[in-house]
């Protein structure tokens, strides 16, 4: 059934299940089962149907379709959404692969490397925006690792934003004017250059813009400890879809904690 493959997919982004973790963990726990409307005297879904139900999802591109849908029930149910927005990116290593004895490599040739704090590397980069408060993922992009993290900005902004916070990766003079001039508050922190140390002022508006910037981190951090994201498949489109997918998952996590007290998600879940 198809409710019960994509309620599938949902478990695996929740928990971080690869398709064997998924098959196997369906049949020993009752309330995966419960969740998704099967008993295990049920056709429990193997690894292999759940991978071909994948790739249908990825060829149709209902990765998006869904975190549309996700959206459009936060707004149906007054869940209020601030015009201001905090950009960021987090990179999502892949294996670097191996050489065979033929001279070629088991490499993803769409991955790419890149280098932050003197450690390199290899993989995609996920990039989103949220609302000030952190608390829903807006938009979502995926590019590969050596892309700069300003260089897809305009991919997680709509342009109706009233104000735009970031970390100092993203500042630009040329943008700085363009905001101002469009009267959207200019939310970057501004960093240090050689020879030209932060002022007193700087960095006491720097402490400000970080207190509400730094809440974007909050998806990053739910989707990466509790939800145990990692890429798992080759290529860039499967790596946007699932991190598109796991984004929309962590906004309809959010969305069962706005709308009901921790007591009564369990009965949610359940059903």
């Amino acid at each position: 059934d198809t409710a019960v493959l994509f309620r599938v997919t949902l478990l695996q982004q929740f928990f971080g299940l690869s398709d064997p973790q998924a098959e196997q963990d369906i049949h020993d726990r009752s309330s995966y089962q419960t969740f998704l409307g099967i008993t295990a005297d049920t056709d429990i879904p193997d690894e292999t149907t759940i991978c071909r139900f994948r790739s249908v999802l990825v060829k149709k591109g209902w990765d998006k379709m869904f975190f549309a849908e996700v959206e459009h029930q936060l707004h149906e149910h007054g869940i209020i959404v601030t015009t201001g927005k905090s950009v960021d990116a987090t990179i999502s290593e892949v294996p670097k692969g191996r050489k065979r004895e033929d001279g070629t490599s088991t490499r993803d040739t769409e991955a790419s490397f890149t280098k932050k704090n003197n450690r390199s590397y290899h993989g995609y980069k996920g990039h989103l925006s949220t609302d000030t408060k952190g608390k829903f993922i807006q938009k979502v992009f995926t590019s590969t690792a050596k892309d700069h993290d300003s260089i897809h900005e305009n991919k997680v902004l709509d342009g109706h934003e009233t104000a735009v916070f970031e970390d100092s990766a993203y500042i630009n003079r040329e943008k700085k004017k363009r905001f101002r001039k469009n009267k959207i508050f200019y939310g970057v922190v501004e960093r240090a250059v050689r020879g030209h140390p932060l002022s007193s002022s700087q960095k006491k508006r720097n402490r400000k813009l970080s207190a509400v910037r730094c809440r974007v981190e909050h998806p990053f951090a739910e989707m990466k400890c509790r939800m145990r994201f990692h890429l798992r498949y080759r290529g860039l489109r499967k790596a946007d879809w699932q991190f598109t997918m796991a984004a929309a998952a962590y906004n309809l996590k959010r969305f069962i904690g706005q709308l009901l007290p921790a007591q009564a998600q369990a009965v949610v879940w359940r059903g």
